[in-house]
């Protein structure tokens, strides 16, 4: 018998299902039709025309049918229509609108539109400039959309057998057997959604993930166009192209994976932009590796070098962003991923892996294919040479990756590994250090080739000439990297080193801007990018290696913090500093002071913690600076339990002050305090506070609180009390005493909230015009019942790091539009093949 539900919208939906099998339909056609049209096009013009034409309007289709998909669920989100599962999963009432768009890549299925969306624009691009290469590209590309289509299928294959998940599955079909379900008016008690994690409700979270795709997303391109030259094995018309996008991918990669660390630093408590989690390693490792394919491209334009290599770390860095998808996605990263997704189960473990298979072994069948035609020089290039160099720093970045790659995937190993040898393999205790005792030789020895090889010349360098440039630079780098290092007390050897290096890759590529290049503009590209390569390592020097703690705890008190030892609970619990509420403390050069909290009102459910930071003349005691952090959290967010805080930033250009919050009053539970009573007469007349005291001016007739409209007959007086600190003044109160008509009385308490003071009268007593007593009732929290636990931070220099994020990918952007400037697709040297 098939139910009636009341109050269902199901024709979003449905289109929204239509349109995924269009597109998954249109790209497959597409896929089918540049394969014929590229098979015959040396055979049957005319035919092979006529295909192209089908897989153009097959991709136009499917382009279509994704945006439409789009539009459905963002409709579907933006009505709060829950009964479908995604809304109901990702959104609530409560969600601000700005925040609405972070519910497409929450989940798994809007994460996977977005890299399809993606790829629909990119490929729109290619068709309309890759020329003779468009059949083969765009054959390549629809196909890799056709693997991304049949992500969000979510039909069965059998009884078992689970191909994708839709996003517009209804919330009764996901959960099937639910009584709730069988009701036809269901949705009467389906009021609200579950809501966005709370990790996600940050501007950066809107911003980041579509940059971060789209860089993922264009690795698509260097990699068709490697396939399209293995195809047909011409190997000259597919380079320009090849460095033009590896140029456009590496600047926004790189820009969305350190958006990433900037939403990090801005919204997570580990303290920090980078942590090496799991997660921002699957991101890193394909952009290495795309780094250095987009290097060794450079060595075959210029000399017929390294096509093989080329090839290999280009179609690597495609393949790594599908194997990237698979650790963050099918929750095998669970245990040690702080923002990894939960997964999907097995079905979607077994689906990457079975995409990730079909690319590879097309990717080897092609290699094996042409492998004794892919164009090879027979001679060892010079040591002299720059080619020799930019190879070795390619090396570098490929050996990095693998060390982080294998680190990354022990989860993914670790189960063969005990199977064979009986051994348990786990990943390192101190994560931090793993990565950064090796990570940190990458950066010098890259750091140091950034600047060197610039200043050689493809196949022959005199060593002459070259040694006098490079000693007048490391000179002057030298004595740069030793009064930093100085001045920043930088004594470990290793770090010594890597400040050198990051000095000399900015001398040196300075230089040469200047000496060798004369400020061609459209010339510095490489010079920029490693300038700003440099500067990054330098920022992370700087801002790593003296970042300490100013909350040191003074009261002793240990915390929970979930740490997976003794040691490591202890240790952070003497780095947190427990501040009651209108009581300083101490913190570095400042005193801090917990003034209170935002009630929580409208669409945003955080709390907002008042810190008032101040710094004083220790002799004078003379204000210096002032200035509030409102580190923020949501407490028991999704009716959890626990907190779930964003950090709040003081910037200066030399460092950050950087706090959160790691615990506070829950206040949903009593408040312990209560009113007690004072009798006061005569103006001077003093109530002392927890951490203060009030004065008693007087009572006055002149009544301006808005609460109180004036009535005839009306008797009204307020006290006027006013309220100081260990600072001085810090607000008026005026409780108020109102007898209606001469029968009832009538009390209007006034409030104090950054002190927790709660004033009232409880009688008032005349016994002659200059003989008036008022007993007022003063409640104040308890401090103990008010208290946050804050954890503050200084970070010097961070800036330097993000202005070199932005010179780098600067300098991207300049030798891409140096490249585009140029007539012709790049003069290959002619190579003999073997």
């Amino acid at each position: 018998m098939n139910t009636q539900f009341i109050g269902e919208h199901l024709v979003p939906g449905q289109l929204g299902h239509f349109f995924i099998i269009t597109s998954f339909v249109a790209s497959l056609f597409s896929a089918f039709s540049y394969y014929c049209a590229a098979r015959t096009e040396q055979t049957d013009p005319f035919k092979s025309r006529s295909w192209w034409l089908l897989g153009r309007g097959g991709f136009i289709l499917h382009t279509a049918s994704v945006v439409s998909i789009f539009i459905a669920l963002f409709y579907i989100i933006e009505h709060h229509l829950f009964e479908y599962h995604y809304a109901w999963e990702h959104s609530s009432l409560s969600l601000p609108p700005k925040y609405l768009l972070s519910c497409f890549w929450e989940g798994q299925e809007g994460s996977f539109m977005l890299w399809t969306f993606w790829h629909c624009v990119l490929g729109l691009i290619v068709m309309n400039t890759a020329k003779g290469l468009e059949t083969r590209t765009m054959a390549i590309i629809a196909m890799v959309q056709v693997f991304l289509g049949t992500m969000i299928l979510g039909f069965y294959l059998g009884p078992d057998i689970k191909v994708g998940s839709t996003p517009f599955i209804l919330l009764r079909n996901s959960m099937q057997g639910a009584p709730i379900f069988a009701m036809p008016n269901y949705m009467d008690f389906v009021k609200d959604g579950s809501g966005l994690n709370v990790l996600l409700q940050n501007y950066w979270m809107v911003i980041h993930p579509p940059v971060l795709f789209l860089g993922f997303a264009t690795t698509l391109i260097p990699f068709a166009y490697c396939i399209a030259a293995l195809w047909k094995g011409e190997y000259t018309t597919f380079v320009k192209p090849t460095i033009a996008w590896s140029l456009f991918n590496g600047a926004v990669l790189g820009t969305g994976i350190m958006m990433g660390g900037a939403w990090a630093y801005e919204s997570l408590n580990f303290g920090g932009y980078w942590a090496w989690d799991p997660v921002e390693n699957a991101s890193l490792v394909p952009w290495l590796v795309l780094i250095a394919g987009l290097h060794t491209l450079l060595i075959y334009r210029s000399t017929g070098r390294a096509l093989t290599m080329t090839i290999i770390l280009l179609v690597l860095s495609h393949l790594l962003v599908w194997y990237s998808t698979f650790l963050t996605r099918t929750g095998i990263l669970g245990k040690t991923s702080v923002h990894a997704f939960t997964g999907d189960g097995k079905a979607l473990t077994y689906h990457l892996i079975v995409v990730i298979c079909i690319l590879l072994l097309l990717s080897i069948a092609m290699l094996v294919r042409r492998w004794r035609g892919i164009p090879r020089i027979k001679t060892e290039e010079e040591t002299f040479s720059r080619e020799f160099w930019m190879f070795i720093g390619s090396v570098i970045l490929f050996l990095s990756s693998i060390q982080i790659a294998v680190t990354t995937s022990i989860p993914v190993w670790s189960p063969l590994a005990k199977w064979i040898s009986g051994k348990d393999f786990a990943p390192p205790t101190d994560i931090m250090a793993h990565y950064n005792n090796i990570q940190v030789w990458v950066a010098v020895v890259v750091g140091m080739l950034s600047a060197t090889v610039l200043y050689m010349k493809f196949k022959h360098t005199e060593a002459k000439t070259l040694g006098k440039r490079l000693g007048i630079t490391a000179i002057i780098a030298g004595v740069m990297a030793a009064f930093i290092g100085w001045g920043q007390h930088i004594t470990t050897v290793q770090y010594d080193i890597m400040l050198f290096a990051a000095c000399y890759g900015i001398v040196a590529n300075i230089y040469y801007g200047i000496v060798i290049q004369k400020v061609r503009f459209k010339k510095l590209g490489p010079s920029v990018a490693h300038i700003g390569f440099a500067t990054v390592l330098l920022g992370i020097l700087l801002s790593s290696y003296n970042k300490h703690v100013i909350s040191f705890s003074t009261t002793g008190e240990p915390f929970n913090f979930g740490k997976s030892t003794a040691q490591e609970n202890a240790k952070e619990s003497r780095e947190n500093e427990i501040l009651f509420l209108g009581m300083p403390v101490a913190m570095g050069e400042y005193l801090a002071t917990y003034v209170g909290d935002s009630d929580v009102a409208g669409k945003d459910r955080r709390i907002y913690y008042k810190v008032n930071f101040e710094k004083r003349d220790s002799a004078t005691h003379k204000l210096q600076e002032q200035f509030m952090l409102y580190p923020d959290a949501f407490i028991n967010p999704k009716g959890q339990e626990g907190l779930s805080a964003n950090p709040s930033t003081k910037h200066y250009w030399d460092h950050d002050v950087f706090t959160y919050i790691n615990g506070a009053t829950d206040k949903t539970k009593s408040d312990t305090s209560t009113y007690k009573s004072h009798l006061v007469s005569k103006p001077g007349d003093t109530i002392y506070l927890n951490n203060g005291f009030m004065i008693f001016n007087g009572f006055s007739k002149d009544i301006s609180d808005k609460r109180y409209v004036p009535a005839e007959n009306d008797l009204a007086v307020k006290a006027n009390l006013k309220v100081y600190d260990v600072n001085g003044p810090v607000q008026d109160l005026n409780p108020l005493y109102i007898l209606h008509d001469k029968q009832y009385i009538n009390f209007m308490e006034d409030t104090l909230q950054q002190m927790g003071v709660k004033v009232r009268f409880a009688n008032l007593n005349v016994k002659s015009k200059d003989s008036v007593t008022a007993e007022i009732m003063v409640k104040q929290t308890d401090p103990k019942d008010d208290f946050i636990v804050l954890k503050a931070l200084v970070f010097p220099y961070i800036n330097v790091l993000w202005i070199g994020v932005v010179i780098m990918v600067f300098g991207f952007f300049i030798s891409l539009g140096d490249l585009l400037n140029r007539k012709g697709s790049g003069a290959i040297p002619a190579v003999k093949k073997m």
